[in-house]
């Protein structure tokens, strides 16, 4: 692989599903290629100082700042910039400091910027100065396509999960006890608190369930601008029944699958389409630990779900709808089971951060790229007992 400069404003430690998309690649290529420049969040210069690779941490999101200086330092040949939206502007600073290849990868945001007309036609301006834009579903590529044109290559290169981390088995007890959840079903939902995420939605159906299933608890994991919103309603309507976590640490992150029965992600798009889901890569978590899972449809959301297979695809902005299906789920073990096991095959067969980091390298090489091939079924780092070593919440 060529020395790579790696621009990203969503890096650990700050949590977020970009970030773990980018850390989980970054971390599976040749650290002696590897120079990332990253925002210097709180927390970062000690996660730093345990990485084989440099960080150079700048104030806010100025990136560029002595960009030509640090790409002949290293001796960059090439760059990644990990979310196009808003990173791409740096697009013509990245070639004027001479670095020979450009890859830049979208996730949901760029949808909203592709509906936008001054985010649209920013993209548009920008989007020759790369040798190739990734996407993570057929979503995101269609929408992608349709403003883009033949201005620049467009290659898939999706998120993906480590099934060796994330399995069924694993005892869950100490969390129900942590969090006093009780003996009864537990629903759990993991996510960035955003309001596309739709934990409102869910508050409103949540008292049904409760009617239904007077022992079920709802268990949120995650932070963001909504949790003190969320835990005053929870509160409110439904004492004793919701627990609203905060962000958890990746290492405890799979007991908190096990101590689940039924997984949520109640997600939907919001101000007027501009901002939507990019995949739900808690999603594919909850499906390799055996868990079925419920979705809420919304940008490339349906491609982590084989909707009546695995779990379900909702229109997650009814409440009643929503209400349905967790109550259905929990009415029927054997078939929440049945999905789960699915799940957890799907996974298995098709999304491998391996394969991923594989095809970012050949991209950054200019090597050829085929069409994805995601039967692989083993992380190499999972098998030897690489761990994250970050707290990836929340997605």
């Amino acid at each position: 692989m060529p020395r790579t400069l790696v621009m990203t404003g969503h890096f650990p430690p700050e949590p977020g599903g970009v970030q773990t998309f980018t850390w989980e690649l970054v971390r599976r290529l040749p650290a002696d290629r590897l120079l990332v420049v990253a925002p210097a969040w709180p927390g970062a210069a000690r996660f730093d100082a345990g990485l084989e690779f440099p960080v150079v941490r700048r104030h806010c999101y100025l990136l560029f700042r002595g960009l030509r200086r640090l790409a002949a330092r290293h001796g960059a040949e090439a760059c990644w910039i990990p979310a196009v939206a808003p990173f791409a502007m740096y697009a013509p600073l990245v070639r004027a400091a001479g670095v020979r290849r450009l890859i830049g990868s979208t996730h949901g945001q760029e949808i909203g910027w592709f509906r936008a007309w001054p985010t649209r036609a920013a993209l548009r301006a920008v989007a020759p100065a790369f040798d190739a834009l990734t996407f993570l579903t057929a979503r995101t590529r269609g929408e992608m396509a349709a403003v883009l044109g033949d201005r620049t290559r467009l290659v898939q290169l999706a998120g993906a999960v480590d099934p060796l981390r994330f399995r069924p088995g694993l005892d869950g007890g100490a969390v129900r006890r942590r969090h006093g959840l009780g003996p009864g079903p537990v629903v759990l939902s993991v996510s960035r608190l955003v309001r596309r995420k739709g934990h409102d939605r869910l508050l409103d159906a949540w008292p049904d369930v409760v009617r239904r299933h007077p022992e079920a608890r709802l268990m949120i994991v995650g932070d963001g601008p909504t949790r003190a919103h969320l835990t005053d309603r929870a509160a409110r309507e439904a004492p004793g029944t919701v627990t609203i976590t905060g962000a958890v640490s990746a290492a405890d992150l799979p007991r908190y699958y096990a101590a689940a029965d039924v997984f949520v992600l109640p997600c939907r798009d919001e101000r007027r389409g501009l901002q939507v889901e990019g995949l739900g890569l808690s999603v594919l978590e909850a499906s390799s630990a055996g868990l079925p899972v419920v979705v809420g449809r919304s940008g490339g959301s349906p491609e982590s779900v084989l909707d009546g297979r695995t779990g379900h695809l909702v229109d997650a902005t009814r409440a009643d709808g929503l209400a349905r299906v967790l109550n259905d789920l929990l009415a029927d073990s054997a078939r929440a089971r049945r999905m789960g096991d699915e799940g957890r095959r799907w996974v298995r067969e098709t999304w491998c951060w391996d394969r991923a980091a594989a095809r970012l390298a050949a991209l950054l090489r200019g090597a050829p790229v085929d069409p994805p091939d995601r039967r692989d079924t083993r992380s190499q780092d999972a098998v030897r007992g690489v761990e994250p070593a970050w707290d990836s919440r929340s997605n």
